[in-house]
């Protein structure tokens, strides 16, 4: 009671925060102190307020009730009861305001670092990230687990996925890599396994790399280059983007060196996509079909006619989407509407190319169809029914 108590407090300030910063810019943008988002937005209306979080697997260590990391049983359960206390909230926070506020797994490159050394400072018992006091202290991104939990990308993701899918904004898996991978059949094989086992939003497969001023590209991590034993740069993801692991503060930089590296099956090309008849033993660059082109991993592969019937109106949505209800609202009335469950309807989705909800998908007469994607282009295509 206690804990949500505080959660609710520090929610509601970050919404007084957020709901000054939309006033603020919205009497800036209409004063004409943005001409060229004025020009290209008009306003802030379809955009969030965002509310994020930071160190979920440190405050399952530190709460006397759990003592365990988010993968226990116990830290997991709680932390999905947390993300859904927060999404409540915040969809409370939108029906109040009249305003979009999304819960977002926020990248946080400064601030895990930050907070965690200003609250080591104030309470030196405190848990973080670091394993003891010669390390320098940080919190795990968002939800996510501790970086040196598991080597399997697979158990990392079964967990992940029953967190990751609460976020309404942002959220991202980062399938970290300590090499590239030997060929595009295996990373294609492994973005296919992943689509299609979990139901997270957006995973990056994160190779770490080495640049030489001279010599250039090395996969991998090098003290210095192989080539000419010069001075090199090493480039690895800092949450959202590449950047010289040099220029990172120093959490991120601890984080980088706890971090364990997944390792991938050689296997995988031939459990995703079956082997030819050439015998190199499931070698991770062989055993592909040679038939399966790499734009089959991505465009469907089945008649759309099928499913698409004359005057046939899909409205495809989530639960956990927030533009979703209004979507629903504006096109009600509209003729032949069905509305889906993209969850529930994935093999429809998958034939339509759904990406993202809300999104409308028209059927027309010789079987094709045209599909709006997002609250705007729906609002748009409804009124062109008019």
């Amino acid at each position: 009671q206690e804990f949500y108590a505080k959660l609710s407090r520090l929610m509601d300030i970050a919404r007084r925060s957020l709901e000054i910063k939309r006033k603020v810019c919205t009497k800036l943008l209409n004063e004409n102190f943005y001409p060229y988002t004025k020009r290209y937005l008009g306003n802030f209306d379809s955009h969030f307020s965002t509310i994020g979080l930071v160190g979920m697997n440190e405050m399952c260590l530190n709460a006397c009730w759990i003592k365990e990391n988010i993968a226990g049983h116990k830290g997991l359960k709680f932390s999905q009861e947390v993300l859904d206390f927060m999404r409540e909230k915040l969809k409370n926070y939108q029906e109040e305001t009249g305003e979009l506020y999304n819960l977002e797994a926020t990248p946080a490159e400064s601030t895990a670092y930050r907070l965690a050394k200003m609250d080591k400072a104030r309470w030196d018992d405190i848990v973080t990230a670091a394993a003891n006091d010669s390390e320098k202290p940080f919190y795990t991104n968002s939800c996510h687990l501790p970086v040196n939990y598991t080597t399997d990308p697979f158990e990392a993701l079964e967990i992940q996925d029953k967190l990751q899918t609460k976020f309404t904004g942002g959220t991202v898996f980062h399938t970290f890599l300590g090499e590239k991978l030997p060929s595009w059949q295996s990373a294609a094989a492994l973005v296919k396994k992943i689509a299609y086992t979990f139901k997270l939003p957006y995973f990056t497969i994160s190779p770490t790399y080495t640049i030489c001023p001279k010599c250039g590209y090395s996969a991998g991590e090098h003290d210095a280059c192989p080539k000419c034993g010069g001075k090199v740069e090493v480039y690895s993801r800092i949450t959202g983007y590449y950047r010289p692991i040099e220029h990172w503060n120093d959490g991120k930089k601890q984080e980088f060196e706890k971090r364990t590296e997944y390792q991938v099956s050689e296997n995988i090309v031939k459990e995703t996509f079956g082997s030819s008849d050439s015998g190199n033993g499931g070698s991770i660059g062989t055993g592909l079909n040679t038939k399966i082109a790499p734009e089959s991993f991505v465009q469907p592969t089945a008649s759309m006619s099928a499913q698409c019937n004359d005057k046939q109106v899909y409205l495809f949505t989530q639960k956990t989407c927030p533009n979703c209800p209004k979507a629903k609202e504006e096109l009600t009335g509209t003729p032949y509407l069905q509305v889906l469950d993209a969850a529930d309807h994935m093999d429809l989705a998958r034939k339509f190319g759904i990406r993202s909800v809300p999104t409308v998908v028209v059927c027309e007469n010789d079987g094709a169809y045209k599909t709006y994607s997002g609250l705007s282009d729906i609002i748009s295509f409804k009124r062109g029914l008019k």
